[in-house]
């Protein structure tokens, strides 16, 4: 008779060390979902345990031995097997090699996908030992050297002929002497040009949104913001960072000069038939100037109402609410959920010659046709109030807000919604009801309020499920510890080279759409608390952001997980025995009089 046995899990092997709690563990697990990261590393960022004892502990676990890299040093033969970039990335160093075997030091040993993808390059034969994450890094540093074989990778960069950088025209008298004539040379150098070229152009093929170039202690790090997602892409030595810093701000006509301010900018990048407009953001830091390039494509920003995931009941609601001349729909969620794109492909269905279409926008990302667009500027006074004030005087008949930030704004959009105008705005709430006690926080009158917003829509984007590595699952863990409605079945992605491993592509929206109806209007102006104004809202078919992700798990086009890491669940469907028990707690809105 065949008997399995299990194998311990690492955290269960440290527990039975005495080196943690299970209380402990059970922090760092709930740490640890929605982040690609070991438990090691958790246990170790939370101060449970440390890089040496977790080290001990996995090599005993694997049965591998444990090393000092320090103790070894490697040839330069050696440490051509594995490039300093996937070095550093991955946490790995190559220390000796014997006959046809080389010994990798790892801080992760379970890396199998990279342990075989060396083997395969070199065609040597793999031996593993455990190493500390910082022992492995301060070795990279001394063995693999600094300037020289930082030139010499950068060397062998592509050079990106067909990419081409447009900057922005300034006025001449805009423009600065700058007299470190170094930056300028070293800036233009080759290989920094052709690396902070690389960095941008493989981005755009990646279609990633945002590139942060982040100085470390002893490195700079490179990462690219893909399906909401930052990902490590490079790593590169500090002895070039200034040159690189230089080199993203004269193509964006920044001042070089200046490296104790923040400063932003912006620049264009045409790669083959191809444009994308880039927005560049500098801070500085204790190791050195951060750069945020935010990556536009006027293309896939422009995205029809149909395609965004809204479903056709909502779309239908929403239809109606826009095609009234007049009154104000607002579009709420926390940052990066999609809430300028929803606005575009509103304003995309209402653009017509026989409208004039003003939108006010910090900044204008994307350039729309038949619309004027202007770009608020705080620091010469052209605020949203100043700026909607005089848009006001041009005769318009749609405008849109970027965001409610303040009264002021508030109530000359609600003023407007009342007075033959259609405005469109956002607000950055968590959800449709909390954007009217938002809105009466900040002091707008109950009146303006009842009478001006049409609708409020919420909304959230998650990843999408990769459809070359989607696979069914079992139900996970979290559908009985929250009570979840089940579903017939579920879906996770396994993880391919399509999706680069992480079981997601793309994104889809997730939504909530609240019209402000006769019974709503009228609990607004009474002393009542937010679960009545919930219970309004749902008892006339407003479906919840929960609700609506729940349907696209139902539906296989994203996990259980994506959706509880993402949306607020206290309106999420429960089963029976979590509804009769549920009591929330009452959140009052002041009585207004």
């Amino acid at each position: 008779m065949k008997v399995n046995i299990r194998k311990k899990k690492f955290g269960e092997t440290l527990i039975e060390a005495g080196l943690i709690t299970p209380e402990q563990l059970d922090n760092a697990l709930s740490l640890q979902k929605g982040q690609n990261k070991r438990i090691g590393k958790i246990l170790l960022e939370l101060g449970y345990a440390d890089e040496l004892q977790l080290a001990e502990t996995l090599a005993a676990q694997l049965s591998m031995p444990i090393v000092d890299c320090k103790q070894y040093s490697p040839t330069k033969n050696i440490l051509l097997h594995v490039p300093k970039d996937v070095a550093e990335h991955k946490i790995i160093l190559p220390l000796q090699l014997l006959d046809n075997r080389i010994l990798l030091a790892m801080a992760n040993p379970l890396d199998w996908r990279t342990i075989d993808d060396i083997s395969f390059k070199s065609s040597l034969k793999i031996d593993i030992a455990v190493a500390c994450e910082s022992n492995i890094l301060e070795s990279i540093e001394q063995f693999y050297g600094d300037s020289q074989y930082t030139w010499d990778i950068l060397n062998e960069i592509p050079a990106y002929e067909e990419a081409e950088f447009v900057k922005d025209e300034i006025v001449e008298d805009e423009k600065q002497t700058i007299s470190l004539q170094s930056l300028f040379k070293e800036s233009e150098a080759p290989p920094i040009v052709k690396l902070v070229t690389m960095l941008i152009a493989d981005a755009v093929n990646a279609n990633a949104s945002d590139i942060h170039i982040e100085p470390r202690d002893k490195y700079v790090q490179v990462r690219y913001r893909m399906d909401g997602e930052l990902h490590n892409i490079h790593n590169y030595s500090k002895y070039i960072h200034n040159s690189v810093i230089s080199r993203v701000k004269i193509i964006s006509n920044l001042d070089i000069t200046n490296r104790r301010l923040p400063q932003d900018g912006r620049s264009a990048l045409k790669l083959k038939d191809k444009t994308v407009d880039l927005r560049i953001s500098t801070l500085p830091s204790v190791n050195g100037e951060k750069i945020v390039i935010r990556l536009l494509d006027p293309t896939s920003g422009l995205i029809p109402l149909s395609q965004l995931g809204i479903n056709d009941q909502i779309i239908k609601t929403l239809i109606n609410i826009i095609n009234e001349p007049q009154g104000m729909l607002l579009v709420t969620g926390p940052t990066g959920s999609g809430k300028t794109t929803s606005l575009y492909s509103v304003l995309q269905q209402l653009r017509n010659e026989s409208k004039n279409i003003i939108t006010l926008e910090e900044p204008v990302e994307y350039k729309l046709q038949d619309i004027t667009q202007v770009g608020i500027n705080e620091g010469i006074g052209l605020s949203f109030s100043s700026a909607l004030r005089s848009v006001l005087r041009q005769d318009p008949d749609i405008i849109m807000v970027g965001e409610i930030r303040d009264l002021d704004t508030a109530e000359i959009a609600a003023r407007s919604a009342l007075t033959g105008h259609l405005v469109l705005s956002t607000l950055h709430t968590n959800d449709t009801v909390s954007s009217i006690i938002r809105l009466l926080d900040i002091g707008l009158e109950y009146f303006l309020v009842t009478a001006a917003i049409s609708g409020i829509l919420a909304q959230r984007l998650v990843r999408k499920i990769c459809p070359e590595c989607k696979t069914e699952v079992p139900a996970p863990d979290a559908i009985a510890n929250l009570q979840l409605r089940p579903l017939n079945s579920y879906y996770e992605g396994k993880g391919c080279s399509s999706c680069n491993y992480t079981g997601y592509k793309g994104r889809v929206g997730v939504y909530e759409l609240l019209p402000m109806g006769t019974e709503l209007k009228h609990l607004i102006t009474k002393d009542i608390n937010e679960d009545d104004l919930w219970q309004c809202a749902i008892n006339n078919g407003t479906t919840t952001l929960f609700e609506d992700a729940w349907s696209k798990v139902e539906e296989g086009v994203t996990t259980v997980g994506e959706v509880i890491s993402r949306i607020p669940h206290q309106h999420a469907p429960r089963s029976e025995k979590k509804k009769s028990s549920s009591n929330r707690n009452s959140k009052k809105i002041i009585a207004l009089k």
